[in-house]
């Protein structure tokens, strides 16, 4: 074989595993096309943005991933808030859901978040989910004066009916137990 030809096959090899790698993710793709992030802001101290979730096909595996933007509104530098993200299925049955602390500005600085500035993060999850809607919100936020701003459930819930009105049966609002790995 020439040193020309054999650029060819190896040229051609590669383009075709690429092209199988590429067809296999995108067989992959768990995600119902037209999949709703919604979001509610009810936190005086936090509006939250830019709220996405997939199921990606990364290094062999499925993973459920959620993204969030958010920006201090407040007049005070927020020190921590908790995230929760309500789950629903294709039926609009509630599926478990999850819930994280935002130390500071995000999960690698946690310097606390300034008024007017903005940050993001996610979550990485193990394996699929069948999410069709997915709802989040802040539960609660953490001042730098020590003040911790709660939500009121009769207010989001209300909030919720206006925001959602497809969604009658909305489950449990609070953020679901986190589950103990097995010692």
């Amino acid at each position: 074989m020439t040193p020309c030809t054999r650029q060819v096959v190896i040229i051609v090899t590669l383009i075709i595993a690429f092209c199988s790698v590429s067809l296999r993710a995108q067989g992959l793709d768990t995600n119902f096309p037209d999949r709703k992030a919604i979001i509610v802001n009810s936190c005086p101290h936090v509006e939250l943005s830019g709220f996405s979730f997939q199921n990606r096909y990364a290094d062999r595996q499925t993973r459920f991933e959620t993204h969030m933007v958010w920006k201090n509104i407040g007049s005070q530098p927020l020190v921590a808030f908790e995230i929760v993200i309500l789950k629903y299925n294709a039926f609009n049955r509630r599926l478990i859901g999850e819930r994280w602390t935002v130390t500071g500005t995000n999960s690698a600085n946690w310097k606390p978040l300034w008024p007017g500035n903005s940050s993001q993060d996610g979550t990485i999850g193990y394996g699929s989910e069948d999410v069709f809607t997915a709802i989040a919100y802040v539960r609660a936020a953490r001042l730098d004066d020590g003040t911790v701003w709660e939500v009121n459930d009769s207010q989001l819930l209300s909030e919720l009916r206006k925001i959602v009105p497809g969604l009658k049966d909305f489950g449990e609002i609070k953020p679901d137990p986190k589950v103990k790995s097995p010692s």
